[in-house]
């Protein structure tokens, strides 16, 4: 499993954006704080905007911290809506799927049955909401947020267990079976990664096929 650079860059960006409205500093100014490139107490950057005048401001360890602590936030929530949409998804297609039910469950709507169909493709093994497209959505970020460290896999994993925790108290039930199946998945992969360093080579394998073996 790899993933590209430009799906790195997009989920990384969009994490960052929302991080860095907070904390008032530009994305440029945290990503350099976050590499390393400081003091012991501060960071010094030159503010955008102010290059030419040679104004400089400090990047407090108060911060620094604000800025991480935004981020995880922004993870933290991205994460949930991606659960919370497949939820939907499933919920909608396990009401469809009852005998007799010919109205939409959120719409009241009535439902052809060409549309009850594509709302069970949509959590099959292809579907846009399925447990190998939503834990690879997931997985792709948590890679773009860690740089690919190994040593930051228990991090992500908390980070995304407490994404799905929120999504269940939305809800205020359980998640459709959909979403335990994507979490089991997405710990899966989690293993994989800690275990060899990356999830180059791993390979996803359904719960169908898994019972044909």
């Amino acid at each position: 499993m790899i993933v590209s650079s430009a799906v790195t860059s997009r989920y990384q960006a969009a994490v960052d954006i929302k991080a860095t409205r907070t904390v008032g500093v530009s994305k440029e100014e945290a990503a350099a704080a976050a590499s390393g490139e400081k003091k012991a107490d501060v960071d010094t950057f030159v503010k955008s905007g102010e290059a030419a005048s040679g104004e400089t401001k400090k990047l407090s360890a108060t911060d620094l911290q604000k800025y991480q602590e935004q981020r995880e936030q922004s993870f933290t929530k991205m994460i949930n809506d991606i659960v919370s949409k497949q939820a939907n998804a499933g919920k909608k297609a396990e009401q469809l799927a009852k005998k007799g039910l010919t109205k939409d469950f959120f719409s009241d709507l009535v439902v052809t049955p060409e549309q009850a169909m594509a709302a069970k493709e949509s959590i099959g093994e292809d579907g846009e909401w399925g447990v190998n497209a939503v834990a690879t959505r997931i997985m792709d970020m948590c890679v773009a947020l860690s740089g690919g460290d190994a040593s930051k896999v228990e991090e992500m994993r908390a980070a995304v267990d407490k994404g799905f925790k929120q999504a269940m108290g939305q809800w205020g039930s359980s998640l459709p079976s959909i979403c335990s199946q994507t979490h089991d998945e997405i710990n899966k992969r989690f293993d994989y990664w800690k275990q060899n360093g990356s999830l180059d080579g791993y390979q996803y394998q359904s719960a169908a096929s898994n019972s044909k073996e």
